[in-house]
């Protein structure tokens, strides 16, 4: 290319209309799963911004006899990606800084951190995770379901992606700013807590689910940390957050039906052990599953909600198969004195749920129609304070933080 100053140049934008690229599986077998192919659309209110890269330069030779201010931003930028310059990670950096005025971490994970933004013309506050990619778990590989996933979804009860930045070396996902810590944390330090309450808690939850599986995503790693509050008190918003472990399935293949959820409960194409194996269902542990073993593990979080225990602990001295041996027998406790407490319709709705045969076992739609979710069965006996769960679960998190989890 010629000497001519160059033009300033920016990052591309991909508009959702797009064609959406191959979603690469979690492992190195290529799965049915990992497709996007019969999945429902990128919501288009999320704007994705991407890099151009040298492939895009079809004609190099041509490209190189062209004085360098006539060449075109997208020329330009394929020079620079085939000198592996990391011009793309400046721009884009400035951009977004630019657009967001950078404050606090509010985050710190293993996959990167998270800051409170605020957008500059709007004043609007917001998340944004900064995700290095590397070639660990943050390649672009075992990110690329995460992302096909965000870009998907729109719910209440789910956290929201609003924006992507994104280059061969970092991500910047802007996200809805969830103020209210997890579940976990609520419910050892709320001050009063009764069914009822949780009935309305579960019942989000239980929407934000159903939701999911609609599209063709099984979450995989449901359990109270994943589980964030939006506001306080009672009136909160749920939201299931963290799709790093999720699937994307095809729809109305193998059984995976899109309309009607106790169609799919025969589907078990998934085979990863992906995961928190307190919350793991049977047939996880079998290693050939489908939507209803987020159903199992939502079973487990709505028994830690009311006794503050897990349905399924590591016990001291477990082996791997004694542990799983429990689970896939569906052996859980129901005769402490913390249940006494509890109904008996609320009961019923776990022992609906943690059902070892997921063809039985109810869906998220099915518990939607619960009467201990609806109401209907509610009386002075669903208004009972939880405080043996809430004592329970606060020690349960004194030895986490004395553990250093």
């Amino acid at each position: 290319m010629g000497n001519n100053p160059p033009k300033a140049a920016n990052p591309r934008t991909v508009t959702p209309a797009e064609t959406i690229p191959h979603v690469p599986s979690h492992d190195h077998i290529s799965r049915k799963d990992s497709h996007v192919e019969n999945i429902h659309p990128v919501n288009p209110d999320i704007k994705i911004h991407s890099v151009v890269s040298s492939e895009l330069d079809y004609d190099h030779e041509a490209a190189m006899m062209i004085p360098l201010g006539e060449t075109s931003d997208e020329q330009l930028l394929a020079e620079v990606a085939r000198r592996h310059i990391d011009l793309h990670d400046k721009i884009t950096d400035s951009l977004v800084k630019e657009t967001y005025e950078i404050g606090k971490v509010i985050g710190h994970g293993a996959s990167g951190k998270v800051y409170e933004v605020t957008h500059k013309v709007t004043g609007v506050k917001l998340a944004c995770k900064v995700v290095k990619k590397n070639s660990s778990m943050n390649d672009a590989q075992s990110m690329s379901t995460e992302i096909e996933i965000m870009k998907r979804i729109r719910h209440r009860n789910i956290v929201s992606m609003y924006e992507l930045y994104e280059t061969p070396k970092c991500l910047w996902i802007i996200l809805e700013l969830v103020d209210g810590g997890d579940l976990h944390h609520y419910l050892a330090h709320t001050s009063h807590y009764n069914e009822v309450m949780a009935a309305k808690q579960f019942k989000q939850i239980l929407m934000g689910c159903h939701y999911l599986h609609s599209l063709g995503v099984v979450h995989r790693d449901l359990k109270l940390d994943n589980i964030l509050l939006h506001g306080s008190g009672a009136t909160a918003d749920l939201k299931l957050a963290d799709f790093g472990l999720s699937a994307l399935v095809r729809l109305d293949e193998d059984g995976y039906d899109a309309g009607e959820s106790s169609k799919r409960k025969n589907y078990n194409h998934l085979k990863d052990m992906w995961g928190t194996k307190e919350y793991f269902a049977p047939e996880v542990v079998d290693m050939a599953y489908g939507p209803q073993a987020d159903v199992w593990a939502l079973g487990c979080v709505l028994y830690e909600m009311l006794s503050g225990e897990q349905a399924f602990p590591v016990k001291e001295g477990d082996k791997e198969h004694t542990f799983y041996g429990r689970i896939k027998r569906g052996e859980y406790e129901m005769n402490k004195p913390v249940w006494k407490k509890i109904s008996k319709d609320a009961k019923d709705l776990i022992s609906k749920m943690l059902v070892v045969d997921p063809t039985v076992r109810w869906s998220a739609s099915e518990c939607l129609m619960h009467p201990w979710i609806t109401g209907a069965a509610h009386s002075d006996e669903h208004l009972a304070h939880l405080e043996d769960a809430q004592l329970n679960m606060k020690h349960r998190m004194e030895k986490k933080k004395a553990a250093g989890r």
